[in-house]
């Protein structure tokens, strides 16, 4: 969730997928029955990195300790940065890993209508695999005509603003709380900005977050989450959103690749963690996935802390729910979905809160374990409950990527890049007409 070219249109993708090189599964070692075997066995797990090394290092410990239990399983670990253009094509061709991670922001549908997952419907019945524990909801996230294609592991709402409490106590700003108002969070950006030092108040974690950021205003993308028959995202809040984002990318109060030409844009870095982590900086917006590279990489250089992102009126919080599946490309489903159930059943999502990589909705691993730990920041269990209250998910419809981020992927660069601002009504109204045709829901 980092790159402004994390997002690709689906036909690019398939066609280049028709000559990707295999980087994939390994040779079959399953039994003529389909089970599992004592032979050696080699899982690719390919996997986006949003928490950078420290995420990486995490994963790679997981893949050992599933070693330990299992030692003729060996799990190696895949990240990309620009997950859906380096997945999509091996899906294509058939060549992709073993277990594959996804969420519902970020390829899922693309993957699962492309024909990435196994269904897991024959695995759970075959053991009576208890799925009492996983809320309704978010099993069905992850379905596609009816049918498991992954497990999810975690509920991942959007709205961590980490801060710096030292740039704050130093601008004079008051550091701020969960039930602070949208006003509130903007003046306090505009403030903690220093253009002498090169310092900016507020930075998105990765450029497609100007969803998150609508979201926030009450903007809704489509008359209804979870069956869209029409793109709505030039409704009410959205043009006021867009405008006040493209304002302070202007100013250079905003910290994001858009806002490079407008001096936005640290030298020779990017904006997200990193940033925020090497203090120049004020204000993050992301998850709690954030955490641990925060504390690896400020190194104890200043004092953080995070609340949630303003919440009034009809706002919300954009949000994904991620998982691990098995690929259709696997030569070992049964050790496969071995894996996948380490990763994603309550012990997995235990150990993925306390490493502080897991938000999930489940209550003996939301209450019992990630709220208890004393992994920063320690306001992340408010944070969260707050979030999940107020999530958003985008539709899951297998038109929903053309019809909505091909269009708006183009349509707000072009204009938060453009000499003069646009009209952020008008600009919206017509990407709607643009989405309509390009891709109608049904």
């Amino acid at each position: 969730m980092a790159q402004s070219s994390w997002r690709r249109t689906t036909a690019v993708a398939l066609v280049v997928g028709l000559i990707a090189a295999a980087c994939g599964g390994s040779e079959s070692s399953e039994s003529p029955a389909g089970g599992l075997t004592t032979d050696p066995v080699t899982l690719t797990v390919q996997i986006y990195n949003a928490g950078g090394q420290a995420e990486l290092e995490y994963r790679q410990a997981q893949g050992a300790d599933f070693t330990a239990l299992h030692p003729n399983v060996t799990i190696e670990i895949v990240q990309s940065s620009e997950y859906i253009d380096a997945l999509l094509p091996q899906v294509v061709a058939g060549t992709a890993g073993d277990v594959l991670w996804t969420d519902t922001d970020t390829g899922f549908t693309q993957f699962a209508v492309a024909g990435a997952f196994e269904p897991l419907d024959s695995f759970i019945e075959a053991e009576g695999y208890d799925l009492s524990p996983y809320p309704e909801a978010l099993l069905k996230s992850f379905q596609l005509d009816g049918s498991q294609m992954v497990m999810p592991n975690s509920v991942l709402p959007f709205n961590f603003v980490y801060y710096n409490k030292d740039i704050f106590k130093a601008a004079g700003v008051a550091e701020p709380t969960s039930d602070w108002t949208i006003a509130e969070f903007v003046d306090a950006a505009r403030k903690t900005t220093d253009k002498s030092k090169k310092r900016f108040g507020v930075s998105l974690a990765w450029t497609e977050q100007y969803v998150a950021w609508m979201r926030m205003y009450g903007c809704e993308l489509s008359n209804d989450d979870s069956a869209a028959t029409e793109y709505t995202y030039n409704g009410p809040g959205c043009a006021e959103g867009l405008k006040t984002l493209d304002d302070l990318s202007r100013e250079a109060v905003m910290n994001w690749e858009p806002g490079a030409k407008f001096g936005g844009l640290s030298d020779a870095d990017s904006a997200g963690e990193q940033n925020f982590s090497a203090g120049n900086v004020a204000m993050l917006i992301s998850g709690t996935w954030e955490a641990p590279a925060i504390i690896a990489n400020s190194a104890g250089a200043f004092e953080w802390d995070a609340v949630s992102v303003p919440v009034e009126g009809n706002g919300k919080i954009q949000g994904a729910a991620s998982g691990f599946g098995v690929s259709a490309s696997s030569q070992n489903k049964a050790w496969a979905w071995e894996y996948v159930k380490f990763l994603t059943d309550i012990e997995g999502q235990k150990r993925d809160a306390i490493a502080g990589y897991n938000s999930s909705p489940i209550s003996v691993v939301l209450d019992d374990v990630y709220c208890k730990t004393d992994q920063l920041p320690l306001s992340k269990c408010e944070i969260t409950k707050i979030g999940n209250a107020h999530i958003a998910l985008e539709p899951i419809k297998g038109e929903w990527s053309a019809g909505f981020w091909d269009v708006v992927s183009a349509g707000f660069e072009e204009a938060f890049t453009a000499t003069k601002q646009y009209d952020w009504q008008a600009h919206l109204d017509a990407l709607v007409e643009q989405s309509t045709a390009a891709a109608p829901l049904q």
